[in-house]
């Protein structure tokens, strides 16, 4: 089962997002901003992460460049998410793999995901 990190402040963002993305066959796991995204990842590396851009205590940018700077997880996709243009985000960072402009289309998401991860190998459970 490939996981995916869902990783956005809003609490109903999170909510519908881990809903629908269970119901598609993913495991999924939530974090309500980049630092608590780093602690989960001590437990579990996900298939791709998938961030809001503005959060408090680490922002999507700065999640991002923490991922990128660690060769633990410098692979795995990532998905930006934003209220805000991409062009307003490219000069605080380019190292994702794709953007969605919020609000966005699920299936639109879903497709989105759908490419990142067949170009992505699949992790190995602990254990497997």
């Amino acid at each position: 089962m490939r996981r995916i990190l869902i990783v956005d402040d809003e609490f109903s963002n999170l909510e519908a997002l881990e809903l629908i993305l269970s119901e598609e066959g993913y495991g999924v796991t939530v974090a309500s901003d980049g630092r608590q995204a780093l602690e989960k990842l001590e437990d579990a590396v996900p298939d791709l992460v998938l961030t809001d851009h503005m959060m408090p205590v680490m922002n999507g940018a700065q999640l991002i460049q923490a991922l990128r700077s660690d060769p633990r997880h410098q692979a795995i996709p990532i998905l930006l998410m934003s209220g805000a243009p991409e062009s307003v985000l490219r000069p605080l960072t380019t190292a994702y793999d794709a953007f969605l402009r919020k609000p966005f289309d699920i299936d639109a998401l879903l497709q989105r995901i759908k490419m990142l991860l067949e170009g992505a190998p699949a992790r190995k459970s602990p254990g497997t």
